[in-house]
């Protein structure tokens, strides 16, 4: 089964539900959030058709896309999931954020760990990766506390919102 529900101490990282539309719309419209990615700009109700294909794909979509989720209330505070995949050289890419009032309280480790641990151990993919903008080092801690490994760097990759261009910082895991 595709995205299975993965709990940790404080997380349930389960599937998507229409009722997570309030959470996603946040993340598209809180600019906090976008000083080091760029969402697309969609309404609510683009945004709700885009969890629907979510929901409907679920068993059968290799990008497996999971809304992360306080374990005591099951409110949702973020979301993590599959955003590339190299078949041929088996391993994926991860990608993942929380809201910003619940930022910087462990979420985010706790939820790339779990979720990295199941693409190795249960889907067998030899490597997962991450990768951040190099300003973002907020970011680049969770993957080190998630168990990644800086594996590179390549200057002058993303656009910045000011028009001025940072590099990427590339990260991976693997069993």
């Amino acid at each position: 089964m595709l995205c299975p529900t993965i709990q940790t101490e404080r997380l349930t990282i389960r599937r998507y539900k229409e009722t997570d539309i309030d959470m996603q719309y946040e993340f598209l419209q809180d600019e906090r959030l976008h000083q080091y990615i760029s969402p697309p700009k969609l309404s609510k109700d683009e945004e709700l058709e885009v969890i629907k294909k979510w929901i409907s794909e679920a068993d059968t979509s290799s990008y497996e896309r999971w809304v992360i989720a306080l374990k005591d209330t099951d409110e949702p505070i973020g979301n993590i999931s599959v955003n590339g995949i190299d078949k041929k050289n088996n391993y994926c890419n991860v990608g993942y954020v929380i809201l910003f009032d619940y930022q910087r309280n462990g979420y985010a480790t706790e939820a790339l760990t779990a979720v990295s641990d199941y693409l190795l151990q249960e889907r067998k993919c030899y490597l997962v990766e991450c990768s951040c903008n190099e300003l973002n080092t907020a970011s680049s801690g969770v993957m080190l506390k998630a168990g990644f490994t800086k594996d590179g760097y390549i200057k002058n990759r993303r656009r910045n919102r000011d028009g001025s261009y940072s590099g990427v910082e590339y990260y991976s895991k693997s069993l």
